[in-house]
């Protein structure tokens, strides 16, 4: 890292803000221990290098401000404060220690000539395995300290009889309790000790519990003995935060509150970010040692798009509180950070064959991460920046990616079964040869690759236009079959609510068992759920309105011939005065309605009368203006004569693309061209397009669309 003009320099805050206000924004390198940078706004700052040990940024504007390689922190005057405190605690801790140890100890010198007293000693050394025992299988919960409290109680308890039968002072009667109090107080505060990352000063205040301990043993009883078992109660609670501090770096749920606790008081007195928005700042090689960023009293901390590539001691940052105490905040950002998994992820930016379904990465920066092969199934990305991340082979089924920036993304192989994409998610120059539309594969071993052809691959922009167009599509799914009089209604009640929605708006219907998926195109940015929302809340109430004798019989009459279905949308169309419809309408018998002018019915498809039909479209298409304008006419004609003589076409196929060349005649016939003209046309030509891609070389179709199509989108001014 390069150094800055303040390198090694000292700069108070008023200088920083001085300099900044006057247009400086390299302070690399400097000497910012202390500093109060409370409420300032330092927006795209570069500290990079400088040492922040105990600056105070709380709620502060950071926004694209980098922290690279900072040193963060305490000053040393805080540690020794730190200690002092922790010390002041373990002398408390040791005194417990030393008086319930030494008197358990006299007792149990006494208790050779008594078996009474031996008994009593033992239930207070119970008292005293039993509170470490639930400590180490229940954590640090209510449920713990219910479960010590008990064992304390009988112990004491059955004490306190023996206490009495045999005729002694009872003092030792809750010498057990004392001592397990002051194992578990000495632990937990030797643990704090560890969580700082100071072996030493975990050695010096284990140090001064033990003397404390040896200082309280009660030498008026005897003496040597007294000062054994408290040096030994000392010593146990000493070890016990060797296994406090292990749960507690393995984060299990049972030590969370201990966790909140020793981050709260390890980081008193670092550097503090509380409240301060750090939108897309980078700390990438920080060291976070003892740094708070959000603390549960202060304002919420925005920590949208933060880099946090290999920044040190991520482990122990402050993140405030998510359990028991519990204060709600809307900190952003904070979620995959309080997730050990996720922050590794974060620092390493490499997620290979890993497994983070269903995880929360809202508004993360994995900008560049190594991600080939993850399992993001039903993940949360809403918000997240993935620029240029390496995503071939992920599992993106069922993730949320709303706001999600895939700019330069690699998703060869990606799976994209029913992801959740809308205007928001960029999809931008993204490099992908192929990717999947479901996980399992079917009977066949099909996983619905894209393109369907295994010896293509995407072009450049191809991806992107084609899922472009999924953003500006909504999908229906009416329960089994389609109700003509609900249907009607409810599509009128559309238009009425959503303007933007017409009949023209209808991109197809699609039979899916029993139900039908109805599919609209949308203008970009129009919000959808309110269109699922509308659509369903009128169909249902029209179908309850229904009597149950018409519905019985309306299903009869679908079962038995659907081409009923097409011919009463078709009146309803009529009915709201649309003249054309661009899309044909699958009734699932092999039956369409394409437009006004071209019907296609039966069960078997008659080519001749369908071409019939298609030759009297073409031929109302005006002639040219000028002799050198492309004729329409014959260029639509060859089209034609290409679809009718292709060997490579089924019947089905073939009426399929003389409607695509119906609809093109149809909308050459319109006297005053517009956008949904160039629409019907854009469509159709994708259409034709679509159905050449699984053709070879040799069809007639496909040779004729490769040469005619660009004349046609041409003559409409599509390109």
């Amino acid at each position: 890292m390069s150094q800055g003009k303040y390198q090694g320099k000292r700069l108070s805050a008023t200088e920083v803000t001085r300099l900044y206000a006057a247009g400086e924004r390299d302070f690399r390198g400097a000497v910012l221990r202390g500093c109060n940078f409370s409420g300032a706004d330092l927006s795209g700052a570069d500290f990079s290098g400088t040492d922040i040990r105990s600056a105070n940024f709380v709620n502060s504007i950071l926004q694209e401000t980098k922290f690279c390689h900072v040193l963060a922190g305490l000053q040393y005057q805080w540690q020794i404060a730190n200690w002092l405190i922790l010390a002041g605690f373990m002398f408390f801790a040791g005194s417990l220690q030393g008086y319930g140890g030494g008197v358990l100890g006299h007792y149990f010198v006494l208790s050779q000539d008594n078996p009474l007293l031996l008994f009593a000693t033992c239930m207070g050394l119970v008292a005293v395995a039993a509170s470490i025992i639930f400590i180490l299988r229940q954590g640090l919960t209510v449920r713990a300290v219910a479960s010590i409290a008990i064992a304390i109680t009988l112990s004491g308890s059955t004490t306190a009889l023996i206490s009495f039968l045999s005729d002694t002072t009872g003092a030792f009667a809750y010498a057990g309790a004392i001592a397990a109090a002051g194992i578990i107080s000495g632990g937990c505060i030797g643990a704090i000790a560890l969580l700082g990352h100071n072996l030493f000063c975990y050695l010096v205040v284990s140090s001064i519990a033990l003397i404390s301990a040896v200082l309280s043993s009660p030498f008026n009883y005897i003496g040597y003995e007294a000062v054994f078992f408290a040096v030994l109660t000392s010593t146990v609670a000493s070890l016990f935060a060797f296994p406090i501090y292990n749960f507690v770096c393995n984060e299990d749920p049972k030590f969370i509150n201990f966790r909140i606790i020793g981050l709260a008081f390890t980081t008193l007195g670092g550097t503090t970010f509380s409240g301060a928005n750090l939108t897309n700042s980078t700390f990438a090689y920080a060291s976070l040692k003892h740094t708070t960023l959000i603390n549960p009293r202060q304002g919420s901390t925005r920590l949208k798009h933060i880099r946090w590539h290999h920044a040190k001691y991520l482990d122990f940052v402050r993140l405030g509180t998510t359990h028991f105490w519990q204060y709600h905040q809307n900190n952003v950002g904070t979620t995959t950070l309080r997730d050990r998994k996720g922050r590794q992820l974060l620092m390493t930016l490499n997620g290979v064959d890993q497994n983070f379904a269903g995880a929360d990465l809202r508004e993360v920066n994995l900008n560049g991460a190594q991600l080939h092969r993850i399992d993001l199934k039903g993940a949360n990305l809403s918000g997240a920046t993935l620029v240029g991340a390496e995503l071939q082979g992920a599992n993106l089924t069922e993730a949320n990616c709303v706001g999600t920036n895939f700019t330069a993304a690699h998703l060869t192989g990606a799976c994209l079964e029913a992801w959740n994409i809308d205007s928001t998610t960029t999809l931008k120059d993204i490099d992908c040869q192929y990717v999947f539309l479901h996980k399992q594969p079917d009977a066949r071993g099909d996983r619905e690759r894209r393109p369907h052809n295994p010896d293509k691959d995407f072009q450049p922009g191809d991806f992107e236009k084609i899922f472009k167009d999924m953003l500006d599509t909504v999908q229906l799914l009416i329960r089994n079959g389609i109700n003509p009089d609900s249907f009607k209604a409810t599509f009128q009640s559309m238009i009425e609510v959503h303007p933007d929605i017409t009949a023209e708006s209808i991109q197809g219907f699609e039979r899916r068992g029993d139900d039908v998926l109805l599919t609209l195109q949308v203008p970009q940015g129009t919000n959808k759920a309110d269109i699922e929302r509308t659509w369903d809340e009128v169909y249902e109430a029209r179908l309850a309105a229904a009597s149950a004798t018409a519905q019985l019989e309306a299903e009869k009459r679908r079962g038995d011939d659907l081409k009923e279905v097409s011919l009463g949308f078709s009146r309803f169309l009529s009915s709201i005065q649309i003249n054309n419809m661009n899309n044909p309408i699958n009734t699932g018998d092999r039956s369409f309605y394409a437009s006004g002018d071209v019907t296609l019915t039966g069960s078997t498809i008659n080519l001749g009368e369908i071409s019939g039909q298609v030759s009297n479209q073409i031929n109302q298409i005006p002639e040219p203006s000028t002799p050198d304008q492309p004729n329409l006419r014959d260029i639509l004609t060859q089209l034609q004569t290409a679809a009718e003589t292709d060997s490579e076409l089924s019947d089905d196929e073939k009426a399929e693309a003389l409607q695509a060349v119906a609809r093109i005649a149809t909308a050459a016939t319109d006297p005053a061209p517009s956008a949904k003209t160039q629409g019907v046309v854009k469509r159709a030509s994708a259409t034709l397009k679509g159905m050449t891609e699984a053709l070879t070389d040799a069809s007639k179709l496909a040779d004729a669309c490769t040469k005619l199509l660009p004349l046609v989108l041409s003559l409409f001014a599509l390109v």
